[in-house]
């Protein structure tokens, strides 16, 4: 089905004067492959720079008939160029200043960062108005979601002709501001981090917090998702954030992480993280029956399948999940359907933090962020939003 709204979607981009019918992406690395690739299915002629002979070859063989090229001028014909590089600010910034002395003066200039700001990427152009952030998700032709990361100065028209890009492809945009990190991420920061500090504050085993969240239809636990991740990429994420939010408590990363890093036991990349992996490890045993978002707010049900520490767990995340959508609203981050759309899609969530909002009640989630806040610090502090919903 995604390939079939992709194959539309570029027969409806072409009828378009504006659309775009050559597709420059830089960097053969794993995000930069599948934007690639989900282009080249969609329809677009598509460019790949590799400056890296050996990266360059590999990519060549993957991608099939999508020209793989080694020099910037290559990129001269592209009507938008995502930029797809590791998360190296002057890296990126050095790259964009290539581009924009070699494509056209009406070419978009993109990057697919999800961690470094737009705006600071866009100061190295000369034309800030045509640059734009378009964060797809890993894998990409999996993930139906991308954030079109609109800078201070990026130009309406420009984001409008990424979002139709987006929908070429066959994927779901979402307008969003440029932020620590934009939207989905954002909004997901807590899921983990707020895992880790009830497990600490309650005394629970990763396996047990892991569980409850399963139970009410998230498609892994905190615990879990760490592991996948990698605690140190993890950790790494947390830092950036807390650094450039200059010292945000809700975003103050765990002393457990640090610990877990600190011990080298990374997830499931290096064999052992807070599971054991390998042919040895004891598998999990499966889920009880009967799980799913209606035990949000079913605390009886939810206790009889996982006893009285799940519906602890579930009530501590749950309520800065919802706290860090309404900052998010009241930032102007992004529109309120979009926030409960972006974690469906980006994270496969059950439902979105608002809709939990609205489940769980507002009021009700308000209350407890108060009680937190008295008894664990400011990292708790409502979002003046909540406050505005009934």
């Amino acid at each position: 089905m995604a390939q079939g709204r992709a194959a539309a979607g570029a027969e409806a981009a072409a009828d378009d004067g504006n659309a775009v019918r050559t597709l420059g992406v830089v960097g053969a690395g794993t995000m930069g492959l599948g934007i690639a690739t989900v282009a080249a299915r969609a329809g677009l002629e598509v460019v790949v720079l590799e400056p890296d002979a050996a990266a360059r070859e590999r990519a060549a063989a993957k991608l099939g008939s999508v020209r793989v090229a080694g020099e910037v001028a290559e990129l001269a014909e592209c009507g938008i160029v995502i930029e797809a590089a590791p998360e190296d600010l002057d890296l990126k910034r050095a790259i964009f200043a290539e581009l924009a002395a070699v494509v056209a003066p009406d070419a978009i200039l993109a990057t697919n960062t999800s961690s470094l700001s737009v705006e600071a990427l866009a100061s190295t152009v000369p034309d800030p108005t045509r640059f734009v952030g378009l964060h797809f998700f890993n894998p990409v032709k999996a993930m139906e979601l991308v954030e079109v990361v609109v800078g201070a100065r990026t130009d309406d028209g420009v984001a409008a002709r990424a979002e139709a890009l987006a929908r070429a492809l066959g994927k779901t945009p979402i307008r969003v501001a440029d932020g620590i990190g934009f939207l989905a991420n954002r909004c997901a920061r807590p899921y983990t981090t707020e895992g880790l500090r009830c497990a600490a504050a309650l005394d629970l085993e990763p396996a047990r917090v892991d569980l409850a969240c399963r139970l009410v239809g998230f498609p892994m636990g905190p615990f879990e998702l760490i592991d996948l991740v990698g605690a140190d990429i993890s950790l790494g994420v947390g830092e950036s954030f807390f650094r450039q939010s200059f010292g945000e408590p809700r975003w103050r990363p765990h002393r457990t992480l640090v610990q877990q890093v600190a011990s080298g036991r990374l997830g499931r990349k290096t064999g052992a993280g807070f599971y054991a992996y390998g042919d040895d490890a004891p598998g999990r045993a499966p889920d009880p029956e009967g799980g799913g978002p209606d035990l949000l707010t079913d605390a009886a049900r939810l206790e009889e399948l996982a006893g009285p520490e799940a519906v602890a767990v579930v009530r501590w995340i749950t309520a800065q999940l919802v706290n860090e959508a309404a900052f998010a609203l009241e930032e102007g981050i992004a529109a309120e359907p979009d926030i409960d759309l972006a974690m469906r899609l980006g994270y496969r969530w059950p439902v979105g933090p608002l809709e939990i909002g609205r489940r769980l009640g507002f009021t009700a989630v308000r209350h407890r962020l108060v009680g937190m806040r008295e008894d664990y610090g400011e990292a708790y502090r409502p979002a003046p939003r909540l406050g505005d919903f009934s």
